[in-house]
Parts: structure tokens; sequence; C-alpha cells
């Protein structure tokens, strides 16, 4: 069983932090240079696209690393829920520091994913309907920032991992 829920750990971390660099690394500049070239609805489309597509596919990414974080803790580690708030030791201290960036990462991700970000897209979508310029609002930079800070969380969790498995 530990095996198993390692590997699905492993898998569901590759999947969640390759998916989001994927999206920023790749989809966010193709759908750039969409829009610079005259195609706004094309460029937006295309990353509408992706985003909607990886949204399911990234919380299942979540719950998974969660579900499997906890077991491992328990079964490997000898987490137990008393313990994990009262010791000391460099395991449990770097397991808090994880857990809580990665409750933090969730957190920012219900946020992004289905408060912010469908209301700077509803703003974007009647700024285009009425054939007005797409606007630079704060919004729209606070959906990108709270997206980079989770970038930056995920990538800081995955070396947070590497730091407890290897002393």
């Amino acid at each position: 069983m530990y095996q198993a829920a390692v590997a699905v750990h492993i898998i569901s971390a590759v999947v969640w932090l390759g998916g989001m660099l994927f999206l920023v690394m790749v989809m966010l500049p193709t759908a750039r240079a969409a829009m610079q070239e005259g195609s706004p609805e094309a460029g937006l489309g295309v990353l509408r696209e992706a985003a909607d597509r990886f949204l399911p596919v990234a919380w299942t990414a979540m719950v998974l690393l969660g579900l499997s974080g906890g077991y491992l803790a328990w079964e490997h580690g000898g987490i137990r829920p008393g313990m994990f708030f009262s010791d000391s030791g460099r395991f449990t201290q770097i397991l808090q520091i994880k857990s809580g960036l990665f409750i933090a990462v969730v957190l920012l991700s219900l946020i992004h994913d289905f408060w912010l970000g469908p209301k700077v897209l509803e703003k974007l979508d009647a700024a285009r309907a009425a054939g007005e310029v797409l606007p630079q609002s704060l919004a729209r930079k606070v959906v990108r920032m709270t997206a980079g800070v989770n970038l930056l969380a995920a990538m800081s969790i995955l070396v947070l991992a590497v730091w407890l498995i290897r002393p």
C-alpha cells in the first residue's frame, strides 16, 4: 500500500505542477502572441479552453495529493494528530511547513479558480461584447499575481518534499 501511495503522490504532483508550468510557460505566451497579432478572441479562447480542461485535472491531483500525503505522513512518518502540532523534530517541522503551504495553495486556488478568475473573465467578455478595449484592471493583475504566488508555493512544496525524504 505504501508504494501505491507514493506512486499516486508523485504522479499527482507531476500532473499538478507540470500542468501549471505548461499553462504559464507554453499556453500563456501562445495566447499573448495571438492577441498581439490582432486575434484576441483566438488567443484568449485557446487559453480559456486549456485552463477549463486543466481545472478538473488540477483539483483531482490536489485532492489525491492531500489524501496520499496524509496517508504517507501517518503510515511512513508515524505522524499522529497530536504529534503533528507538538513534535519539534526536523521531519515534523518540514511537514508542517509543507502542509501549511499546501493549505494556502488550495485556498488561493479556490479564490482564483472559482471566484476571482470567473469575475475577471465575465468583465472581459462584457468589454469585448461592447467593442471596448480590454481593461487592464486591478482584478486582472490580482488574478495573475494569485496564479504566480500559487506556482511559486507549489514549487516550494516540491523542494520541501525533497528535503523531507532526503536529509
